[in-house]
């Protein structure tokens, strides 16, 4: 039986590039599978997929509307993946209305987004999200933690019923997950007679004819007019029905709180045993060192996806040393990690107040007013230079949107588990983040080559040829050590103050290190 998978999303998001990684991972199991790309006017996709030795065909709507396009085509294509003797037929529409409806009924579909579009955006979305399946979030990489959770909060309440997975169409990330979930549903066999799961846009009018020419006397067939008077009427602003607040809270309320997280090793690139039965509890701290390239990347998105053996490292992650369901591991409510890392920026138009008070309410957090002060309190803290609440969090500095980054992860933010990358760089008081994430019974993952942060950890875990090397606990001599390292840091921060603020090196450095 060939399963049929629509995939469709706003022009820009990512589908082709999100298909090609969940492609990569499916025919890594040997899967037969075939592509068919409906698009308007043109498209270079053909030949990305053909790289790949993906068979593909590609239809082009041309004046049509592309979703008319695709439902005129879609039966033939489905007996061409037939005859193909495809395991999976994946189906990429241009999506170029956000009235667009693509999706089939018992047919599994998909609806890709992306984080730059903006948090409202899907509301704006019509059926191709409202009634997709599975809806995959992409771009969430270069965007903060609570930009990326106000943004799944949108997206569950335009489609409370839908799998949401971030993806990260460059790296992969997130790939596996969408794979395994594919796997997991059902889809129904044939499109003969079947319905579509919405009506497609209404247009039969003079212009869809070829008319070019503007007035009154040029419209006819199916015309909507605008009703507009003098005086602009109130909205009539329905609210939210409690039946839906309360769906909401309890998909919070519901969010794992982990006593342990228990990795088991695997496999190396090598297919040699980890041998490795690594537990962490909430307030440890992990640093995770190795070369450009070892594997540090992978044993974060295991840990992500919560890998069961299905991994190309054969780890398995437990969660209170058992071994979580799939409703846990394909649930938004249950993401583990949240990411801090150097490449995030804000984007929200939004004051630092109207951004705190924004996650918090995604988060229905009682109390907003006091929970807010209390993340600006702490963001000013971490950075090395104060802001204000008004400051628009485009403008913050590197290091400022760091500290509001981290001060929201620790305060807000649901996940249990927060991975830092590079926080060397990013201008915040280390051991004060690290402080308040502990505090906060986070587990904190540091990705880091800087000997401060890896000593601050309670381990060190040591990646080697895509698999965990050892794990070494940090010992009181490298604690003392630690003392002493620091030092020379304070010494090092004295002379970027000094350049930053215009002045020389001039005095001899040497009597700067002296260090009893």
């Amino acid at each position: 039986m060939m399963k049929l998978v629509t995939v469709s999303g706003p022009p820009s998001s990512g589908k082709t590039s999100v298909l090609l990684r969940v492609i990569e991972e499916l025919k890594g199991q040997h899967t037969t599978l075939g592509v068919v790309k409906f698009d308007c006017l043109s498209t270079h996709d053909k030949a990305l997929y053909e790289k790949k030795d993906i068979p593909v065909k590609v239809g082009i709507s041309g004046n049509l509307c592309p979703d008319h396009f695709f439902v005129t085509n879609i039966e033939a294509c489905y007996e061409w993946g037939r005859e193909s003797g495809f395991e999976y037929l994946f189906t990429e529409s241009a999506g170029l209305c956000n009235r667009c409806s693509p999706h089939i009924k018992n047919i599994i579909a998909v609806c890709v987004i992306d984080c730059l579009s903006g948090i409202y955006t899907p509301h704006k979305i019509g059926p191709m999200l409202k009634l997709a399946d599975v809806v995959i979030i992409t771009k969430g990489d270069i965007v903060s933690q609570a930009e990326r959770e106000v943004f799944a909060f949108k997206v569950r309440q335009s489609n409370p019923k839908a799998k949401i997975i971030f993806m990260n169409g460059n790296t992969g990330q997130g790939a596996f997950q969408t794979a395994k979930l594919l796997e997991n549903l059902s889809s129904e066999e044939g499109v003969h007679e079947n319905r579509l799961r919405f009506s497609m846009p209404a247009a039969i009018c003079s212009y869809c004819l070829g008319e070019t020419k503007i007035g009154a006397d040029y419209q006819m067939g199916n015309v909507k007019k605008m009703h507009l008077d003098v005086e602009t009427k109130k909205e009539n602003i329905k609210k939210q029905p409690d039946d839906e607040n309360q769906q909401e809270e309890e998909i919070y309320e519901n969010l794992h709180k982990i006593q342990s997280l228990s990795i088991i090793g695997g496999v190396d690139k090598n297919g040699e045993d980890e041998k490795v039965h690594l537990s962490i509890r909430p307030g440890d701290i992990v640093s995770i060192v190795g070369p450009t390239g070892s594997g540090k990347s992978r044993l974060l998105a295991d840990i992500e996806c919560m890998a069961q053996k299905d991994t190309p490292t054969k780890r398995q992650i437990r969660i209170n040393g058992e071994i979580p369901g799939s409703d846990m591991r394909f649930s938004i409510a249950s993401k583990l990690v949240a990411q801090i890392s150097q490449n995030m920026n804000f984007i929200m138009d939004l004051t630092v107040e109207e951004f705190i008070k924004t996650h918090a309410k995604s988060r229905m957090i009682e109390g907003i007013n006091q929970v807010a002060e209390r993340v600006f309190q702490k963001a000013n803290e971490l950075s090395g230079e104060s802001f204000g609440k008004n400051t628009p969090v485009t403008a913050l500095s590197g290091g400022q949107s760091r500290a509001l980054m981290i001060a929201d992860t620790a305060l807000i933010s649901a996940s249990p588990i927060v991975l830092i990358d590079e926080i060397e760089n990013a201008g915040v008081d280390r051991k004060k983040a690290l402080d308040l994430l502990v505090n906060e019974e986070k587990i904190v993952l540091m990705s880091t080559h800087d000997p401060i942060l890896a000593l601050m950890g309670h381990k060190r875990i040591i990646i080697k040829n895509g698999g965990i090397l050892k794990v070494i606990e940090t010992t009181e001599e490298e604690k003392n050590n630690l003392v002493f390292i620091q030092l020379i840091d304070d010494k090092m921060m004295v002379l970027r103050n000094k350049l930053r603020q215009g002045e020389s090196l001039n005095s001899d450095i040497k009597k700067t290190f002296s260090i009893e």
